[in-house]
């Protein structure tokens, strides 16, 4: 592209068509119109980092959920069409409601649900619950449930507003995975309250589900 100049007088030979490159050329010093745009340049870069600074601003920042906070209350769908209501959970128990990215494409997270789905049990020992969501359409969590025969509630939040309510949506998620969850569990007690944030970090053994057990119990004694 060409070096613009403040009194270009190489416009090519007569006739010819200006290339696509070309830039109008800005107004010679002490002309009128050059007066124009000297005094207009800084005005107009103003409103701009104004305009740019006022979009910024305006895009909210996911709110984190912190341990002592009220739990966002969610009503949503399992893999079996039933309707599934944090406010009716907690009056049997605390609850783990545990986010994972999608049931589809994300290995960890398939092999997480089967874990606690197999574990369920040690989990009501605990005298707790465990739910799980993703972002995932009901057709595919039920397809997956049914293949890999789970019993625990799998819910599809497939318009992610509980992912957000809990500040859980991947800032990273683009194209299919746009309104995905980040991995994150809470341990809800009976109030509503938030008592914990166990992070889950392996789906091997039963380091992750003993510590989920656990973080229930704790939970059961922390009632206000």
């Amino acid at each position: 592209m060409e070096t613009l100049t403040e009194n270009p007088t190489d416009m090519g030979e007569a006739g010819s068509r200006p290339s696509h490159t070309e830039q109008m050329p800005i107004p010679a010093r002490g002309t009128k119109s050059s007066l124009v745009y000297t005094t207009c340049r800084p005005i107009l870069m103003a409103v701009l980092i104004a305009t740019l600074k006022t979009v910024v601003q305006a895009a909210p920042e996911p709110k984190e959920i912190r341990v002592g906070d009220r739990a966002p209350l969610f009503t949503l769908k399992d893999q079996n069409k039933r309707e599934v209501s944090l406010e009716t959970m907690m009056k049997k128990g605390p609850v783990a409601l545990v986010f994972i990215r999608s049931i589809e494409w994300c290995a960890y997270c398939q092999l997480q649900t089967v874990q606690l789905s197999q574990n369920l049990e040690k989990i009501q020992a605990a005298g707790g619950q465990v739910v799980m969501v993703s972002y995932d359409p009901p057709e595919k969590v039920k397809r997956f449930a049914e293949r890999r025969k789970i019993n625990v509630p799998l819910l599809s939040d497939s318009d992610s507003k509980t992912i957000e309510a809990y500040g859980m949506q991947a800032l990273n998620g683009a194209g299919d995975q746009q309104g995905s969850s980040q991995h994150g569990t809470f341990v809800i007690d009976q109030s509503g309250i938030v008592r914990s944030k166990p992070y889950l970090t392996s789906f091997e053994g039963d380091g992750a589900v003993d510590a989920l057990a656990s973080a229930l119990k704790d939970a059961n004694t922390k009632q206000p």
